[in-house]
């Protein structure tokens, strides 16, 4: 399993602007189909005001890589261009992360085992 973080510099004021717009052209949901996408993100930065990252996780980086390659892939790219505070490359990848480790909620004791 891989997990992709998109970054976005945003001009002061524009995360509602990148909300709408991913869902205005439903870029996560058609992302979603992509055969071995299992989740995605678009997250505020806690700490750095105007930044946003869209995570995603992914079978392998052959699940990502179809994303990427899927036609029409660039659709709502001029509304994104102009929400960002740097040039912006919308057909560059995000940085690629392999899982090494991992837990989830499912893996927790169930409460009765917990307390007892």
């Amino acid at each position: 399993m891989i997990l992709s973080c998109l970054t976005f510099d945003l001009r002061p004021g524009s995360l509602g602007g990148l909300e709408e717009v991913f869902k205005r052209h439903r870029i996560l949901e058609r992302a979603i189909q992509t055969e071995g996408c299992h989740s995605l993100y678009l997250t505020a930065d806690a700490v750095t005001e105007g930044r946003a990252h869209v995570i995603g996780v992914w079978d392998d980086e052959a699940a990502y890589q179809r994303w990427l390659d899927q036609p029409g892939r660039e659709e709502g790219s001029d509304d994104l261009h102009a929400l960002m505070a740097e040039s912006w490359d919308p057909s560059a990848p995000g940085e690629v992360w392999e899982v090494v480790h991992t837990a989830t909620a499912a893996m927790r004791p169930a409460a009765s085992l917990a307390a007892g």
